[in-house]
């Protein structure tokens, strides 16, 4: 076999994997490389949390192969110390105060324990939880639980974090802060794979994804790439004063797919290589438009758009 390159710090060749008659992951192959930020992106149950559970061993894959090449160690699994893990599913002790567990964690991860309570004690500041460090984890609500949660997984200062759905529980605001602290702990050299359903968010912080749905693979590539390949074509959304015009606007012919939104609205998709002016004046010819916006697809559009083509 081809020895991976130097800066792929972690490579899924053809890996499988199935429970019972379900298989949630089929033949997918993936690399990431030192310093990235990749996204692993699907819908509920594409197979996200099977693969991150391969990748860390909890779980093991029936056919495929993975290799780690963290700090220059080549093995099936890299140390704790150098791996950061951020479950779906909150794993920390609910009836342990927040600091002694956060500490604990840390300590266990190679980290010395004095050290472990002050950068506890800063992130806890900084997520402005430092008034409930003595208190149970059962004690906080589900989006403070997941603040303590992230805390637990980047706090010994891993060389590759692993992040399962890292936005869950939390109001838009926090969400934004989190898309900063992931860019910092990045900055500061942790290679990141985040699994996320939540696009827009994503499309913030990631440079490389990987699209999965029913365990197979839809893209594996850059941002920029999955934008060139599929958001040339225009999107265009109108508003009807009445609902029998939307049998007028099925009949426009530059469309390539026409969406009933309800009653009262419509998502046309031109079709490629479609004049976005010529269509907007042929569409102005409809007396009952009240209001119609254009825009290319972002990668909500285009990830939504592959899952249906896939599915269908």
């Amino acid at each position: 076999m081809k020895e991976p390159s130097s800066k792929i710090i972690l490579q899924v060749i053809s890996v499988s994997k199935s429970f019972l008659k379900v298989q949630a992951v089929k033949d997918i192959t993936f690399s990431v490389e030192q310093g990235e930020i990749f996204a692993f992106l699907g819908p509920n149950g594409a197979g996200k949390t099977t693969t991150l559970r391969m990748l860390l061993d909890i779980i093991r894959a029936d056919h495929g192969n993975i290799y780690w090449n963290l700090n220059g160690i080549k093995s099936s699994l890299p140390p704790s110390e150098h791996i950061g893990y951020l479950p779906e599913e909150r794993g920390l002790y609910l009836d342990i105060p927040i600091l002694r567990s956060l500490v604990y964690l840390a300590s266990i991860r190679g980290m010395n324990p004095a050290k472990a309570k002050h950068k506890a004690l800063e992130w806890l500041d900084r997520l402005e939880l430092s008034n409930r460090a003595n208190d149970k984890l059962q004690a906080l609500s589900k989006g403070n639980q997941q603040k303590i949660q992230f805390i637990a997984s980047i706090l010994h200062q891993p060389s590759f974090a692993i992040l399962d759905e890292p936005f869950s529980g939390l109001d838009p605001l926090n969400q934004e802060k989190f898309i900063e602290y992931i860019r910092e702990i990045n900055e500061q050299g942790t290679t990141i794979l985040i699994s996320a359903h939540q696009m827009p968010l994503v499309e913030k912080i990631a440079k490389k994804i990987f699209l999965i749905n029913k365990g197979q693979e839809l893209y594996h590539g850059t941002l920029d790439g999955i934008y060139d390949i599929f958001a040339q074509k225009h999107i265009i959304n109108i508003r009807l004063n009445s609902s029998a015009a939307i049998q007028t606007v099925k009949e426009f012919n530059e469309a390539e797919s026409i969406i009933n939104l309800d009653d009262f609205n419509v998502q046309l998709t031109l079709k490629q290589g479609s004049k976005l002016n010529a269509a907007l004046s042929e569409l102005a010819k409809i007396e009952e438009i009240s209001d119609i916006t254009s825009y290319k697809p972002d990668l909500h559009d285009i990830f939504l758009q592959l899952v249906k083509k896939h599915n269908q």
